[in-house]
């Protein structure tokens, strides 16, 4: 008796579990998938964070936990457009000088106070502040911000700017907890490494190592955030001093997701899913004419350019996670013109050594690069020796005092609208602009001032191939490629369909639609 009703139970189970079974299919072929509250992402990143503030940032650690726990008024959507966050909506006056900025209503910092008109106002000035000493100070030169009601800021430019919804993404401060810290004291604070935003997630722990460096940090989700509650429960990040560590640890499923993998190592991840992402980056070779007088002969620019095959240079650096580039704007090259013998020719002609040094940074992509082009261009005649630059040095050794002759560098078009004003205009030619090639065109000047203040999107953007057809026929840069922006995640998370970022960190503009945990809803209820 006994034996049979086990026989029955088993069966009973062996139909349950095939019912369910069953169910779990109709359920996945039939119903909608939604995502639940849950999970544990656990992303490496290179580097140690150190300013978790907006208005101090200056690495990639800082940048990626400054997009994870604060947020500004704007905040990039997935095409890397800047969306309303904070803010309820704004309106934009016809001269393009005023900006009304209306608050949502309820917004909450993660300790209970109220987020108002008045951190917005304290994190601007701040900013502008220059005992602060914030990398963004430059952005709100000539803003005046000032307090409508305790909902709506108003922002006035001396000079209309067509990209100054760009700077409304400028995570903000919570007075409350800041305004007691002098200015001049803000980067030795506290809150600097125990930060408190109203992003997407907060702080829940940090961990670190015998030199006090932070080796990581937990988040958790922040219920207050503005666009949602996220749906992942938990973010933890580990920071390491190299990238073979990081794969090493992807490998040994100790972490699920990491930015920024070079195109060398793609091959060493064989379990995550690769997004490839488009970049608003250029990577060129910037000729110092000041440094090098060969330069300013237009006939050795262009050798220089007929000189480099950059269609090999794409395939072995980026293999296929790049696109070759002509002008100084992150698109597709209409033609790529490779002719080392006129190269030959012309060095030939010209009767004088062009002997120059090429700088770089010390990475793995741009030391390679580096190397090719000095093949290529020793191989048409002209002598070239490298030199390589710790990254932490750049600044102060190569960029801020323009020691170089050719300087082998990436920019960053920042923003769905890019201003390459900083780049090319020829006011910007000493640092702190980023004039790198010392370039100096009176028509460009006046094309980047009118692309600056024109609203109109579609005006613009002929402004904008105005001045990328000027610059490209000067040729005062060797403009080489634009790489994606590699991002290994794990399979199965949803809702992490990234299509544009304008820097590494915005990869994090949607992480609160990003969910690992979810269930099926039949259509008919959804």
């Amino acid at each position: 008796m006994r034996a049979k009703i086990l026989a029955l139970i088993i069966l009973v189970l062996i139909a349950l579990v095939s019912f369910l079974g069953i169910l779990s299919e109709l359920n996945k072929k039939y119903g909608v998938e939604m995502p639940t509250f849950g999970g544990t992402l656990r992303e490496g990143i290179i580097g140690n964070p150190r300013f978790m503030n907006p208005l101090l940032a200056q690495t990639d650690a800082d940048r990626d936990v400054v997009s994870l726990i604060y947020t500004g008024l704007m905040r990039y959507d997935k095409a890397g457009e800047p969306k309303p966050a904070l803010a309820e909506n704004y309106e934009v006056s016809p001269d393009g000088l005023i900006y009304t900025v209306t608050l949502k209503n309820k917004l909450y910092w993660p300790d209970g106070e109220k987020l108002t008109a008045n951190d917005v106002i304290f994190t601007v000035s701040l900013a502008k502040n220059p005992l602060a000493q914030s990398p963004r100070r430059a952005n709100w030169e000539g803003v005046d911000a000032e307090k409508v009601d305790d909902k709506t800021v108003r922002f006035r430019l001396k000079k209309a700017y067509a990209p100054f919804l760009e700077n409304l993404t400028l995570g903000i401060l919570p007075q409350h907890l800041w305004e007691k810290i002098p200015p001049s004291q803000i980067a030795l604070a506290e809150l600097n490494i125990n930060p408190v935003g109203a992003g997407p997630y907060k702080l829940k722990s940090t961990e670190h190592d015998s030199f006090g460096s932070i080796t990581a940090i937990n988040l958790t989700a922040n219920k207050y955030f503005v666009l949602g509650k996220p749906h992942l429960k938990t973010l933890s990040l580990r920071f390491y001093s190299g990238e073979e560590d990081v794969l090493k640890d992807l490998q040994g499923n100790i972490l699920d997701a990491y930015g920024a993998i070079s195109s060398q190592n793609i091959n060493k991840i064989s379990d995550a899913a690769i997004q490839k992402i488009s970049l608003g980056r250029i990577i060129a070779v910037f000729l110092n004419q000041n440094a090098q007088k060969m330069f300013a002969s237009y006939e050795i620019r262009r050798a220089l350019n007929l000189a480099t095959d950059k269609k090999r240079l794409v395939e072995k650096i980026l293999g296929k996670y790049g696109k070759i580039i002509d002008g100084p704007f992150p698109r597709l090259a209409e033609s790529v013109p490779y002719d080392p013998d006129s190269a030959k020719t012309t060095l030939s002609k010209s009767k004088t050594e062009v002997k120059f040094t090429l700088t770089t940074a010390q990475t793995p992509e741009l030391a390679e690069a580096a190397e090719i082009l000095k093949n290529m261009w020793n191989d048409a005649g002209f002598k070239v020796d490298v030199k390589t630059f710790p990254v932490s040095d750049l600044e102060q050794s190569v960029i801020g005092p323009r020691r170089y002759d050719a300087f082998l560098y990436g920019e960053e078009l920042i923003g769905s609208v890019p201003d390459p004003f900083a780049f090319w205009h020829s006011s910007q030619r000493n640092y702190p602009g980023y004039n790198i090639a010392l370039y100096t065109n009176s028509k460009v000047d006046k094309l980047l001032e009118q692309a600056r203040a024109e609203q109109d999107r579609e005006k613009r953007g002929e402004l904008y191939d105005n001045i990328q057809n000027e610059i490209k026929k000067d040729l005062p840069a060797i403009f080489l490629f634009t790489p994606y922006y590699l991002y290994a995640l794990p399979k199965d998370l949803g809702g992490a369909d990234i299509a544009n970022i304008n820097t590494g960190s915005e990869r994090f503009a949607t992480v609160h639609e990003w969910y690992l945990e979810k269930n099926y809803v039949w259509k008919i209820f959804y």
